[in-house]
């Protein structure tokens, strides 16, 4: 409230009274205790509202809507952070009458079923009838995607009922033989992170004779001509901890201009440099770097030679970088 216009009203009141002195002495009176108790009301408002203009109305900056964070195990959103990742994807999954069917392993023109478990990082906005586009690409990197099908779902708040959610469509494989790599869309207008939406199944499995031998392809899908250069890594997915109960972090004002979900500083061991290749092991590209030019699609060799004496199974993360950062990936798995 403003007391400006009430003290001219009084001060306008107190010459119209002196006109006619004395007799209006008890309405001048009575005006100044008028005024006293409005200033005595100003004086106990909190300063905010002391401070406060003119308007009746007052603008809120916090929406009144809450927005959700459907999201993905995103290689390019996690390794953008400092983090490690794996391109088998722990989200997608194929799967033939039910049961999980490894990349490598499926046959040509046959149908299979994939599945993408979907994540929501909000706890307080579901999402309604979330568009899930599924494609592929073939075995390599920045190969060009080819469209499977579409889906919806319904998506819970983290820790809720449909939490997390799943999606499948039916995909027939290509007729002609070979590897194929899976890849997520989540499609969401309203995504308080949109960075986390794309998630990518790249996987394949090689027998380490002497060495294990892989091929994929590497093409430049930028405007512009761009060097290459290829790094390998064996981190892979830890074990979830035991759930105990913990003491609740402090909680950190997230900084300006950061999405949900941005990692303040990398956890330890889940760093690239955490996870080099074991000792023994010998991994060589050809080519190790390449310059392409727009469009231009090359193969790719990896040879993997574990040590003497190894057996069992090993992945091996192979990532391509150019000038713009993390260009994609394949995790190769060795056997013997």
């Amino acid at each position: 409230m403003n007391p400006l216009p009430k003290i001219l009203d009084f001060l306008n009141a107190l010459a119209d009274a002196f006109t006619e002195w004395p007799s209006n002495l008890r309405q001048i009176a009575a005006r100044i205790c008028a005024l006293a108790r409005l200033l005595c009301e100003r004086m106990k408002l909190p300063d905010r509202l002391d401070r406060s203009g003119p308007q009746r109305c007052v603008k809120i900056s916090d929406p009144a809507y809450k927005r959700p964070d459907p999201l993905i195990y995103a290689q390019y959103y996690l390794m953008g952070q400092g983090l490690a990742v794996t391109w088998d994807n722990p989200d997608i999954e194929i799967r033939s009458g039910g049961n999980p069917v490894a990349p490598h392993m499926l046959a040509p023109d046959t149908e299979y079923e994939i599945v993408a478990r979907i994540w929501n990082n909000s706890t307080e906005a579901p999402v309604v009838d979330l568009p899930v586009k599924f494609s592929y690409l073939s075995f390599g990197i920045g190969t060009v995607s080819h469209w499977i099908d579409e889906t919806r779902t319904d998506l819970g708040v983290k820790g809720g009922a449909n939490h997390p959610s799943f999606a499948s469509v039916k995909w027939r494989t290509p007729a002609a033989p070979g590897h194929y790599c899976i890849q997520v869309l989540l499609d969401w207008l309203d995504d308080a992170n949109p960075n986390n939406n794309l998630g990518q199944d790249n996987t394949t499995v090689g027998v380490a004779h002497s060495p294990a031998r892989f091929e994929f392809r590497l093409r430049n899908g930028e405007r512009e001509r761009m060097g290459f250069r290829l790094e390998a890594d064996a981190y892979s997915l830890p074990e979830l901890p035991v759930c105990e109960p913990r003491p609740r972090p402090r909680p950190r004002r997230r900084p300006l201009r950061t999405f949900p979900g941005t990692i303040a500083a990398v956890p330890a061991g889940h760093t690239r440099q955490s996870h080099p290749l074991p000792a023994g092991w010998l991994v060589t590209f050809e080519p190790a770097q390449a310059d392409l030019a727009p469009g231009e699609e090359i193969p790719v060799t990896v040879n993997i030679e574990p040590p003497a004496g190894f057996t069992g199974r090993k992945a091996i993360n192979v990532h391509a970088f150019s000038a713009r950062g993390l260009a994609g990936g394949v995790t190769l798995y060795v056997e013997r």
